[in-house]
């Protein structure tokens, strides 16, 4: 966490899991960006957007590979290596017990590491759009101010750079827990995440 911060790796948009963040700090920049729009009168639609099983779809060589690229190697990466990999699980129903099987994909939940290599997952999603992004843990809002119609077309633009972004790193959306709000709303527009139109809320 120290090579994180100290480098100013993790993206200041994500308020989870960090010191000197919280619910309250992302709140209060939201609502900022929002009620000064809004005070304006400028009409604002907001995504909100839902993770599939999050914590459990990271691969651990996409987070692995990205670990690296944020300096995190030598003896520190192969320790992280093992943290994720060659883990097994079985289930036990009423004393009856599965077979083991490989896990594959995740982070660990219940872990101190666990959320931390989440936030390093997830660190790039920002840069894969144009429009406002506030994350907190696996929470995503993406929104802008919409002046013309143009400006729907870019969110639906970043809509589908972020379906662009889940899928080269092994992440999903959940598009039918996936909605639009809007702020003053002037115009509207049926926006669509994996050919799913979002509902209007």
């Amino acid at each position: 966490m120290k090579h994180l911060e100290t480098n100013k790796i993790l993206t200041n948009l994500n308020h989870g899991f960090r010191s000197g963040y919280s619910c309250e700090t992302q709140l209060i920049t939201t609502l900022n960006d929002l009620l000064t729009e809004h005070d304006q009168g400028n009409q604002i639609d907001i995504a909100i957007l839902d993770f599939s099983k999050a914590f459990g779809t990271v691969p651990h060589d996409k987070l692995l590979h990205k670990l690296h690229q944020y300096g995190i190697r030598g003896p520190l990466h192969t320790r992280l290596s093992n943290f994720l990999t060659q883990r097994k699980m079985r289930t036990i129903v009423e004393g009856e017990q599965s077979e083991e099987t490989s896990v594959d994909s995740g982070v660990p939940q219940g872990t101190v590491l666990g959320p931390i290599m989440f936030l390093c997952h997830i660190n790039d999603l920002p840069d894969a759009v144009t429009s406002s992004v506030r994350l907190f843990a696996d929470d995503c809002r993406l929104y802008r101010n919409i002046k013309h119609q143009e400006d729907h077309q870019k969110l639906q633009k970043d809509l589908e750079n972020l379906e662009h972004w889940a899928t080269k790193w092994g992440m999903r959306f959940n598009a039918k827990k996936c909605y639009i709000m809007s702020i003053n709303q002037r115009t509207s527009k049926l926006y669509t995440l994996n050919n799913h139109i979002l509902q209007q809320v």
